[in-house]
């Protein structure tokens, strides 16, 4: 359970029934395959006994890696037949043995407490669970038949050129996107060359909620129309990711199916209230799929945060499915409510991707750097957590680093280094990982690229606790609650102790000790000299994804961009591409200057603003710039872009025609921090977005018309004739 139940007043001291499982790093498979043998004791017992000195030893060894370790489990009040370790029942001669005050605690549990408080009980049975749910996942994190991938090493890519692995996508994407390029526009498809077909990117901002479902209607519209299966990339900032995250999961290649599944998971529940945690977690394998990740987290050595549980608890509400009884046709093992045998592993989705069926996808996340002679620390730039207190205001010559996280790598074109995504999470050292562990899940990605939305992270979480009673029951949930914060670590303890607003989750630095030093060479302050590193929301620098679709390799024609944010009537759009243009070597200049009707009541007033056209041309990159927060700073490092680039820019704006009165960006629950929607306001808001789409397109359609025919133009310049196609 989340810690902010490790809150609160005087707790009695506690006994738990133990088990022990000598064991060695080296020996750790056997021990954990063999059945834990134990007499049963009660639930009440095991509730309300003395906490041993040898059970705190436990908890605090739990972070700190040996090579020799003792383990203690904790007894779950009801052992899961599918997660937890089996126990015998004690007979009922024993019980008798146990005396007249545990026969009396043991029928008040089943007569008094169990009938009252169901969800409190069912709260302690997660908790205590936990220490068996550690074994089981230090044993698969260690299976390469359920993790292929621990069987091999990850080492670092340098350069800026494209992953082999994009570049074969990008081979097979290319016909299916010339097919459907000439449907789309009309054309014959024996007179479209593959390499006249505009290289066509979709990217989604920022906005919570509100972001995920527009880019998810903005795409579903594409899709009906057509022009999806025009696109090439697909890219999002913060709620975006969602979108596309579950688009290539859940829905399986189908933005409808998405929003279908949008209406009906968005409420009643909050992803973090104690409902929604309580029914993931319960779920059959729920605890391993969602919590496991964590537990994997911290046995690589890295402590976790606030942010990781935010990570798997929204994801996991989310991407949580129905009854598959209700949609039958699948294997039998995923016949049972919400069954996951691991976690999502991002690099799944190129099952979608490989053969160029879909658009590749790319998640954005962005890390804080300034010249390591600024560096707070030996080890890193800025002191914690240094986005949620302002102090990066203030920073000296600071800027953001783009990552970008794709189905194959994860890394930054800045740095000129990449990791394949099934790496990426493990230490390294001098290129190399050095402890191979599983894929990161999705869902603590999707953590760092969606981390705007907790910033209110400490409210969220103290509405868990509101679900357990007062009194001893509670009581023993915090307790036992205090000693599961404990795994974490001191940092992870305080955290939730201390309430702080916002800190950003740790992950290994693949860069870490890079480059081999000389014997007796000191290496200097820097990213090579961090262990780890920070990434955060994309949306603090900036709300659409235009730097990585902007990637110099990727040669991209056409970018559209859905722009939820909530400032989108502001006119801020021509500042936000400028500062991403200039990084980039490129002067984006809007084509015509439309102006809303100042009639709010008018049902035209945005006429012609749905779909802005702005014109991309290479220029001198600028030497100073103006950043996010407004001040003028030196031009940050990045690859420029080689050639001129159109873009498509369709904010969120208000469509009275669809729905009159509703304005997205003001209106309360459509608000970026507001994690639950009704049915009706998923469907309210996607009306607007599709009746959006649909006023805007000819535009889409005129700009990549015009890519097309420059870049036809250009290769008749250069005399190459039109070769035989494929029919």
């Amino acid at each position: 359970m989340p810690a902010s139940l490790t809150t609160g007043g005087p707790r009695p001291e506690i006994q738990h029934h133990q088990l022990t499982a000598h064991e060695s790093e080296t020996s750790e498979q056997d021990a954990d395959d063999k059945q834990p043998q134990h007499p049963h004791t009660n639930p009440a017992q095991q509730i309300f006994s003395e906490e041993t000195a040898e059970q705190r030893e436990y908890e605090r060894q739990f972070t700190m890696p040996s090579a020799s370790r003792t383990f203690r489990v904790l007894d779950p009040l009801q052992p899961d037949q599918g997660d937890h370790f089996q126990s015998d029942r004690r007979s009922s001669a024993a019980v008798n043995k146990a005396g007249f005050f545990q026969r009396k605690w043991l029928r008040l549990w089943h007569q008094v407490i169990k009938p009252a408080f169901p969800e409190a009980i069912q709260d302690v049975k997660i908790i205590l669970g936990m220490s068996a749910l550690k074994a089981r996942i230090r044993k698969d994190i260690l299976d390469p038949a359920m993790f292929p991938e621990v069987a091999k090493v990850a080492h670092v890519r340098r350069g800026i050129d494209l992953c082999p692995d994009e570049q074969s996508f990008l081979a097979k994407r290319k016909e299916r996107t010339r097919l459907a390029f000439a449907a789309y526009m009309g054309l014959d498809p024996d007179q479209v060359h593959p390499d006249d077909v505009p290289v066509v990117a979709y990217g989604g901002s920022g906005g919570g909620f509100r972001a995920m479902i527009g880019c998810l209607a903005y795409g579903a519209a594409m899709e009906k129309s057509g022009l999806w299966d025009c696109l090439t990339y697909v890219a999002g900032v913060s709620g975006s990711c969602w979108s596309i995250a579950a688009f290539y999961t859940l829905g399986k290649g189908s933005n409808q199916a998405v929003i279908d599944h949008c209406k009906k998971r968005f409420s009643p529940y909050h992803p973090l209230s104690g409902d929604a945690i309580r029914t993931i977690l319960s779920a059959p394998g729920g605890a391993r799929v969602h919590l496991g990740p964590i537990i994997q987290k911290s046995r690589s050595g890295l402590s976790t945060v606030a942010m990781d549980l935010y990570s798997v608890f929204t994801t996991g509400w989310i991407f949580f499915q129905d009854d598959p009884a209700s949609h039958p046709g699948g294997k039998a093992r995923r016949e049972v409510a919400g069954y996951q045998r691991t976690w999502h592993k991002y690099s799944s989705v190129r099952e979608y991707i490989d053969d160029g069926a879909q658009p590749m996808p790319i998640m954005t996340a962005i890390r804080h750097e300034r010249p390591p002679k600024h560096w707070e620390d030996k080890d890193r730039p800025f002191k914690e957590p240094e986005h949620a207190d302002g102090s990066a205001a203030d920073a000296v010559d600071a800027w953001y680093q783009w990552f970008e996280m794709t189905p194959y790598e994860v890394g930054c074109d800045e740095i000129s280094a990449w990791v394949p995504t099934w790496g990426f999470g493990r230490p390294f050292s001098e290129g190399s990982s050095t402890m191979q562990l599983p894929e990161q899940s999705l869902a603590l990605l999707l953590g760092l690229a969606t981390s705007a939305p907790a910033a209110p992270l400490a409210s969220y979480l103290a509405t868990i606790s509101q679900s357990l009673p007062t009194g001893m029951v509670s009581d023993a949930a915090h307790k036992v609650a205090d000693l599961f914060a404990k795994c974490w670590g001191k940092e992870g303890t305080e955290e939730f102790q201390n309430h702080h607003p916002l800190h950003a989750c740790h992950e290994h630095n693949f860069m870490y000790h890079y480059t081999p030093l000389e014997e007796g060479e000191r290496r200097p302050r820097g990213l090579e000299n961090a262990p780890r590193i920070q990434l955060i929301d994309s949306g603090l620098d900036n709300n659409c994804p235009t730097y990585v679709l902007l990637h110099p390799q990727r040669q991209a024609d056409v970018i559209i961009n859905m722009d939820a944010s909530s400032d989108v009537q502001k006119q801020s759009f021509q500042e936000r591409v400028d500062q991403i243009g200039s990084r980039r070597g490129l002067r984006f200049t809007k084509r015509h200057d439309i102006r809303p009707g100042k009639d709010t009541s008018d049902p035209d007033r945005f006429k012609g603003l749905y779909a802005q056209i702005y014109d991309g041309a290479v220029c001198e990159r600028p030497k100073m710039v103006v950043d996010s927060w407004g001040h003028t700073v030196s031009n940050p490092p990045a690859p420029a872009f080689p050639k001129d680039c159109g873009m498509i820019y369709m904010p969120l704006l208000p469509n009275g025609k669809a729905v009159a009165g509703f304005d997205p960006s003001t209106a309360k629950f459509s608000g970026s921090y507001n994690l639950v929607w009704t049915p009706e306001q998923v469907d309210t808001l996607v009306k607007v977005c599709e009746a959006n789409f649909a006023e805007g397109e000819a535009a889409i359609k005129q700009l990549m018309h015009e890519a097309w025919q420059n870049k036809r133009a250009a290769r008749e310049a250069r005399q190459e004739p039109l070769d035989a196609l494929p029919r």
